[in-house]
């Protein structure tokens, strides 16, 4: 045996721990820097909140100068509003935000600027008494 392979044999087992470490530490980067939902990635903080798809919703305001409204989700842009609340940043958000005033400008409605927060559902510890917080608040401009 090389003294390669004898390192390799030793450190070889260490491998799959390493690896779990590494992934970790990445789901917990990204969950605090971007909003991440524990709930994807790596899963590792799933069953210690309630932070998921259920507990977070999107919220759709367009405003032009004859109009200022809050729109529900269109189905068809259902998959890329559940994107957006999983991972709520900017490119997400202004990926829906673009869609969103692509569909309201072939429907003959006049936009000026697509607005999406990002709100999760929150629950006292002491309590338990729900409250929601702004996660993520982003504004399209439209030209």
């Amino acid at each position: 045996m090389t003294p390669g392979e004898s390192r390799w044999r030793r450190w070889a087992p260490a491998l799959p721990g390493v690896l779990l470490v590494v992934v970790a530490l990445l789901q917990m980067t990204v969950g605090r820097a971007w909003g991440l939902s524990p709930w994807k990635g790596g899963g590792f903080g799933m069953f210690a909140t309630l932070d998921a798809r259920p507990f977070r919703y999107l919220r759709v305001y367009v405003t032009a100068p004859e109009r200022s409204e809050e729109l529900a989700i269109p189905a068809s842009l259902q998959d890329a509003a559940a994107a957006a609340e999983i991972l709520p940043t900017d490119g997400q958000l202004g990926r829906l935000a673009r869609r969103v005033a692509a569909r309201e400008r072939s429907k003959g409605r006049p936009v000026a600027d697509v607005r999406i927060e990002v709100w999760r559902e929150e629950f006292f510890p002491d309590s338990l008494a729900p409250q929601t917080r702004l996660l993520r608040d982003y504004v399209l401009v439209v030209r």
